[in-house]
């Protein structure tokens, strides 16, 4: 089940995650808000600078006989803000009027004159100052060389104030709300693994004897119920090699224990006779000798079996050339069809060759015979055949008589007939046992590699 570690951990990343955000978010606002400030204030002094020159415009032209600096003491008289702070200046640099002291309104002239801008800032007393420079006429107006330029600034220490403020509270606000979003995450997490812890129980409670157990299903399709399929997916793989591992144990007991204990009864046979008789002594080791090597052959069927049901996948780089095959697996078989009473024969035999594992299509070949052999009842020989089909596809064909009446078709499911069909499979090819009239054929199909001249 999930740890309170898991649950902490989960809530930490959401923690750390929230906080990062909030930082970017602080660090976007207190942007935002410092260029919207500067971008009102830029306009307010624009506003500010051209209404006193429009001011100053107007009191010479309504008293155009008067000099610029009456005109420009009149305006700063009937100048409706007095908190605004500017100066108006000949083109010279001297000052006609200005709001503040003489000193500071000359520090904003040289500053306004050495600027390269409209708008400039000055630093004063600790604080900055904004200012933007408005320039008046600068052609002759009704007759009169009015030429003069405004300066208006305002400081930024309200901005900076506001600034400092919203930093203030986002340092006090920030430890908080990282608390309560470690807190929310440690609850959201427990909530949401919840699912899990609950699987894990399911999954303890699971019996290792009782592989048909499943998991209850979510009927969702997040990661939990994902998950809980898998696992019951797999439980069903587990279940289906089980099954399989105790058919291959009975098998296996099964088709060993008649050899074996042939092969015990007559040691114990021998044991309990009375005085030695060379004759029966070799008559009873040629019986167990035939039961070893019924037993062997049996031994490794078993293990190609098993190899079949583990999903081997055997090497297949060898170019087979099936008459010669043929021709090498009939003489092998020639003692063991004689002491079933059979005869081997050779039918239509086709050059032709395939790419696979020779051992295994000696094998699969050498079970056909011993098959044809060992379940013949009619009259006749166990023939085998390699017929080409088409331009990619030949097939042996094993075929044994049946007792002079139809034969049955049948796919085979013994021991033998398995491992046929598993070693056609891995080749790309089929196996098929059908009825032919009287007789009784078996087809091992396979792709070709080219025909040999």
């Amino acid at each position: 089940m999930p740890s309170n570690g898991l649950r902490l951990r989960l809530a930490g990343g959401f923690a750390l995650a929230f906080g990062i955000g909030l930082a970017l978010l602080a660090t976007v606002a207190l942007g935002y808000l410092r260029r919207e400030s500067h971008r009102r204030l830029d306009a307010q002094l624009v506003a500010l600078a051209s209404g006193v020159g429009d001011a100053m415009l107007r009191e010479l032209r309504e008293t155009p006989d008067s000099s610029m600096s009456y005109a420009a003491h009149e305006v700063l008289v009937e100048w409706p803000t007095p908190s605004d702070r500017w100066v108006i200046v000949r083109p010279d640099g001297a000052a006609l009027s200005a709001t503040d002291s003489a000193a500071l309104a000359t520090r904003m002239v040289d500053a306004a004159r050495r600027a390269t801008a409209r708008r400039f800032s000055v630093d004063h007393d600790g604080s900055t100052l904004e200012a933007v420079a408005f320039a008046g006429p600068t052609a002759p107006v009704d007759g009169h060389d009015w030429r003069y330029d405004v300066v208006a600034w305002r400081s930024t220490e309200a901005i900076e104030q506001d600034a400092r403020l919203l930093a203030s509270s986002l340092a006090v606000a920030a430890p908080l709300l990282i608390l309560f979003s470690l807190g929310a995450g440690y609850l959201m997490a427990t909530r949401a693994l919840r699912p899990a812890r609950e699987l894990g129980q399911a999954i303890a409670a699971l019996s290792p004897d009782a592989l048909s157990q499943r998991l209850p299903g979510s009927g969702s399709d997040d990661e939990i119920g994902t998950l809980a399929r898998e696992f019951n997916a797999l439980l069903d793989r587990l279940e289906h090699a089980q099954e399989r591992n105790q058919r291959f144990v009975r098998e296996a007991a099964h088709q060993i224990r008649t050899p074996l204990t042939l092969v015990l009864g007559e040691a114990d046979v021998e044991q309990q006779r009375g005085a030695p008789d060379p004759e029966r002594t070799r008559a009873a080791l040629q019986r167990i000798q035939t039961a070893a090597n019924v037993m062997r052959h049996r031994v490794d069927d078993l293990m190609l079996l098993a190899e079949a049901q583990a999903g081997s996948k055997p090497r297949l780089e060898e170019v087979v050339e099936l008459d010669g095959l043929v021709l090498e697996c009939t003489d092998l078989m020639r003692a063991r069809a004689a002491s079933a009473g059979r005869a081997l024969a050779l039918g239509e035999i086709a050059p032709v060759a395939v790419r696979g594992n020779a051992q295994l299509l000696r094998e699969a070949l050498l079970e056909l015979l011993e098959n044809g052999c060992r379940h013949a009842t009619g009259a006749g020989s166990v023939t085998t055949e390699v017929v080409v089909h088409g331009e990619d596809r030949a097939a042996i064909c094993v075929s044994s008589p049946q007792d002079g009446t139809e034969a049955k078709e049948s796919t085979g499911s013994g021991l033998g007939t398995r491992i046929v069909q598993w070693i056609a499979a891995v080749h790309g090819g089929t196996f098929d046992v059908q009825a032919k009239g009287a007789l009784h054929l078996a087809t091992l199909s396979l792709p070709t590699v080219a025909p040999i001249d």
